[in-house]
């Protein structure tokens, strides 16, 4: 079962990435801020993160930096997430993975979160957008 770490700061948000995530099967750990998910990325080891770019303490692309500086997170996948307008651009130069604009389908999310997998071939079904 692969491991997933979510990171974001709004409620809502991250309870219904992990419903979507754990409905698939994944294992979800979630957390609210930058700091803490460097430290679950450090110490539970997920197989993929999902982290959003704006949060209080510290935020997405300064995780993800800090991240790929250390030897036993370097490799990790990233899929970096956010609503904000304008970012789509500079997306590529945070040392994410893969990015996903704000609101998502249901099926966007399970198919990078897949794809970061190397699941090429899983299946999903459309549910609105998150």
């Amino acid at each position: 079962m692969a491991r997933i770490l979510l990171a974001n700061d709004n409620p809502d948000l991250l309870d219904c990435c992990r419903a979507i995530l754990e409905d698939e099967g994944y294992l979800v750990e979630a957390v609210a801020g930058g700091r803490k998910a460097l430290w679950l990325a450090r110490n539970w080891q997920p197989d993929v993160m999902v982290i959003d770019w704006v949060m209080p303490e510290m935020d997405g692309p300064t995780a993800i930096e800090l991240l790929r500086a250390d030897p036993t997170t370097a490799a990790l996948p990233i899929l970096l997430m956010s609503g904000t307008e304008g970012v789509d651009e500079v997306a590529a130069d945070t040392g994410a993975d893969a990015f996903l604009r704000k609101p998502f389908q249901r099926t966007e999310l399970l198919a990078e979160v897949a794809r970061l997998l190397g699941f090429v071939d899983r299946v999903v079904e459309t549910q609105g957008e998150v």
